[in-house]
């Protein structure tokens, strides 16, 4: 499992590239499975990956064109997938997309993810151990009528409104 720390995470964009870079050869931010948001009005930067949620709202798929791994990450097929979107709608934090008839979430490369290797902050780190998966419930309610960026922007920006409490609470 992907775990992110918000507190490292300098909005390099690394992860990006190398996510973008291993599965298709090409360099985009748009062709990654990571998204990483700056949000200069709070100071905040952070990356948006699937976090293997409790919940897996995604898995909702008509057609079961998503199927789970055995590291416990999403797998799409193409064949079966029909761009319903419903995976893309039902994902409370932007972190599956379709752009160009594909859909766009962390495959988790395979156990050995691109984005943790390229980041040199350590603000993405994998967990091969079993950890309990966060609950995405609350984001859901929140995000419901918001599209993936909007989604993905919403979720950076709570999370970083408590990493923000906790440093001014211990530099008070």
């Amino acid at each position: 499992m992907i775990q992110v720390d918000l507190t490292k995470c300098t909005g390099c964009k690394q992860c990006e590239t190398a996510c973008a870079f291993f599965h298709t050869g090409r360099i985009s931010n748009r062709l990654a499975r990571i998204k990483v948001l700056n949000l200069y009005e709070t100071g905040i930067d952070g990356p948006v990956v699937c976090n293997q949620c409790i919940e897996r709202y995604c898995m909702s798929c008509p057609e079961k064109a998503l199927t789970i791994g055995s590291y416990g990450q999403i797998i799409v097929s193409q064949t079966r997938c029909n761009l319903c979107g419903a995976c893309e709608k039902n994902c409370p934090i932007g972190a599956v997309e379709l752009f160009n008839d594909i859909v766009y979430v962390c495959d988790l490369c395979g156990g050995k993810p691109k984005c943790v290797e390229a980041c040199t902050e350590k603000a993405i780190i994998w967990i091969d151990e079993e950890k309990e998966h966060t609950s995405l419930a609350v984001i859901k309610k929140e995000t419901k009528k918001m599209n993936p960026s909007q989604k993905r922007y919403f979720y950076i920006k709570k999370q970083g409104s408590e990493v923000r409490k906790k440093w001014r609470k211990a530099h008070a």
